[in-house]
């Protein structure tokens, strides 16, 4: 299928076909003559396919082939100040901004390309799911924007790029008389307003009358990339984001009584609360015990905010790539906190604000408190990079960067298998683990979305084995992430590596390829190079990459300049190839003390596996093979087990990657092997 897309190249605008990408296989590589599921490009000193826009980021220097930062790598930064009014139970958004837009980049811009994700609530827009007659609005209204003290009309049909600015595709662009130099700036002053939605199961709108959360809510100038220059594919709600690093100062002004939770700091306590509640609150910040900090009944009471009639929250946050919301005047909030840091003693703030029906709610602050502790200490490993984070009684089970909007889970068919509140301490954790991808990595959601959220599901599995115990971890991971992979859907086979925005239509399928696949192949390459040398090449990676904007290819090259192995003929396999799950026993040879198992893999990818012999006397043995099983020939392997007992049966079990056929993982004595 031809997808006609807008694209933008050195500032300014034309238009292309993207058509699939055919990707042949070299001559020149064994292993790729060998074995047909995996993708070579005939470039020995880089082993994997590297597309051509990439490999002009080497080129230009922005990039480097040992996955490190270029010397000439820059990326573009903006500041925003904002002013928003609020005024339930009326859903309009009313907003003052100023943006402060730094080209850091070599090329002038001669143009300037907003982005506005609101735009997809209306009538008209590209949207690759079904939504219903309440998701739909009128977007968002400009009413002013001045551009370097410059007054332009928004939807100007005068405006020059104005065929590509069609209401509905969330972009819009503007023709600059003076283009913004590389390394110069340009401000901005805009007003708007639009109108929430009912937030049912969406990332952002009104969860009740008078609860709302805003999210993806301002203006901002979209992505412009050292590899692929302006961003301007709409937002159609199949895929996520790709937003730059800002700073951000936001005024919330709502009538008293309501209480405002958001990204970053909260920098006027004194000013919106009334001093027993602000003193229980900075308590908080240095203590391990819950403290309810409000309940509903106090909120209602007055007994929570100053008593002005109306109250500006004010809240600072710094190098975040995005901005969220919450206002309730009816929800309880809990507090306290958590080292995050050991070396440093530095602690970071844990809250919960949801309604007392919530009852699985009231456990969450303990919940993310340990959350927080294992991704800090354990995987990534890394302590978390901010101050706080809130999570928010909702229905998206989204991330945003310091906040979480999750849905209650009392009377969830899904939670009943699993203790108390588990389920929902569980889905609260996959996304306080997003604070390391995408928001702290600074990942392409939207393009190469397996390194947003095939990171986090196995952060996710890898806590589920602490929090859970092992027998309950594999058995949820396999359920939700991995089982769905044994179907044989084409979809499924698609290499992992495949760029997310070149696929169109909101299917399961490439969720489950971005999430599952995507996390068993974390969790594989783990298990290949051992705990030790995996931490140290994922914190290389991070190490070099924080804060920046990194492509897969300088992950896989991190990983491999880390100084403990080059992993590309694992990489090429899992992330590049075509190929599914699915090992089989080909044959069991005794002789001389010693059984002998051969392993088939015509599903062909590098799956690790047990062997689980079962003896006449009763007895079991179990040995485990690595992905390095497949290394030297992807085909077959052999399993050689030293013992003189009579084997009975074997099983071979591959645990968490479901096998596509589990029929032929079986051997009994007196009978050939399935086939």
């Amino acid at each position: 299928m031809r997808t006609l897309l807008t694209v933008v190249a050195c500032g300014a605008l034309s238009t292309a076909l993207i058509l699939p990408a055919v990707l042949g296989a070299s001559s020149g590589d064994g292993q790729a003559a060998s074995q047909p599921w995996v993708i070579a490009n005939g470039q020995p000193d880089a082993g994997l396919y590297v597309p051509r826009d990439v490999q002009l980021a080497y080129a230009k220097g922005t990039r480097s082939r040992d996955g490190k930062p270029g010397p000439n790598y820059w990326q573009n930064e903006a500041s925003h100040r904002i002013r928003l009014t609020l005024s339930p139970p009326s859903r309009r958004v009313q907003g003052e901004q100023d943006i402060v837009y730094t080209n850091n980049s070599p090329d002038p811009l001669s143009m300037l390309v907003f982005r506005l994700y609101g735009e997809a609530h209306r009538p008209e827009a590209m949207r690759e799911k079904a939504v219903d007659a309440q998701f739909l609005t009128d977007g968002v209204t400009v009413d002013e924007a001045i551009i370097d003290g410059k007054a332009i009309t928004w939807n100007d049909p005068a405006n020059p790029l104005a065929e590509y600015n069609l209401r509905g595709t969330t972009i819009y662009a503007v023709p600059m008389a003076t283009p913004v130099p590389p390394k110069g700036q340009v401000r901005i002053r805009m007003r708007w307003h639009y109108d929430l939605v009912a937030d049912k199961g969406w990332k952002e709108g009104a969860i009740d009358e008078t609860t709302y959360f805003l999210a993806y809510f301002f203006p901002r100038i979209t992505n412009y990339s050292d590899y692929g220059a302006w961003d301007v594919s709409p937002f159609t709600l199949g895929r996520e984001f790709n937003n730059d690093f800002a700073d951000f100062q936001v005024e919330v002004d709502v009538p008293r009584d309501f209480v405002v939770w958001a990204t970053g700091t909260l920098q006027n306590a004194a000013e919106v609360l009334q001093p027993s509640v602000r003193a229980q609150l900075e308590s908080s910040f240095t203590s391990d015990q819950v403290v309810t900090l409000a309940e509903a009944a106090d909120v209602k009471a007055g007994k929570v905010t100053a008593r002005a009639d109306r109250l500006t929250w004010k809240w600072q946050a710094d190098r975040v790539p995005d901005f969220a919301i919450a206002v309730s005047n009816q929800y309880r909030w809990d507090a306290a906190s958590v080292v995050v840091d050991p070396a440093t003693g530095r602690r970071a703030s844990v809250q919960a604000a949801y309604a007392d029906s919530a009852t699985d709610f009231k456990p969450m602050v303990d919940m993310a408190r340990k959350a927080l502790t294992f991704a800090s200490t354990v995987f990534p490993g890394v302590p978390y990079p901010y101050p706080k984070t809130t999570i928010v009684l909702g229905s998206a089970d989204e991330e945003y960067p310091m906040m979480v909007n999750d849905a209650s889970n009392v009377g969830n068919p899904s939670a009943a298998a699993l203790p108390e509140n588990a389920f929902t301490g569980f889905v609260a954790a996959h996304e306080i683990l997003h604070t390391w991808f995408p928001f702290y990595m600074g990942i392409n959601e939207k393009r190469y979305p397996f390194m947003d959220e095939g990171w986090t599901t196995a952060f996710e599995y890898l806590r589920n084995r602490e929090v859970l115990g092992v027998p309950m971890a594999d058995e949820l991971f396999k359920a939700f992430r991995a089982k769905p992979l044994s179907l044989a859907l084409s979809g499924f086979d698609l290499p992992i590596i495949t760029p997310h925005d070149s696929m169109w239509g909101h299917t399961p399928i490439f969720g489950h390829n971005q999430y599952g696949k995507a996390a068993l192949g974390y969790l594989a390459l783990k298990d290949l190079m051992g705990d030790a040398a995996f931490r140290t090449a994922l914190h290389t990676f991070m190490t070099r990459w924080h804060g920046k904007r990194p492509l897969p290819w300088d992950m896989f090259n991190s990983f491999n300049d880390a100084g403990v192995g080059n992993a590309t003929w694992f990489f090429r396999n899992w992330f590049f190839g075509f190929g599914h799950m699915d090992v089989a026993v080909d044959s069991v040879r005794t002789a001389a003390g010693r059984h002998t198992v051969t392993v088939r893999n015509p599903g062909g990818m590098a799956v690790p596996f047990d062997v689980v012999l079962t003896y006449a006397d009763g007895s079991t043995e179990r040995v485990h093979r690595t992905p390095a099983a497949w290394q030297a020939d992807g085909r077959t392997t052999t399993v050689p087990v030293a013992s003189a007992k009579a084997l009975k049966s074997l099983t071979i079990d591959t645990g968490i990657f479901v096998d596509a056929n589990p029929g032929d993982n079986t051997w009994a004595a007196g009978t050939a092997a399935s086939r």
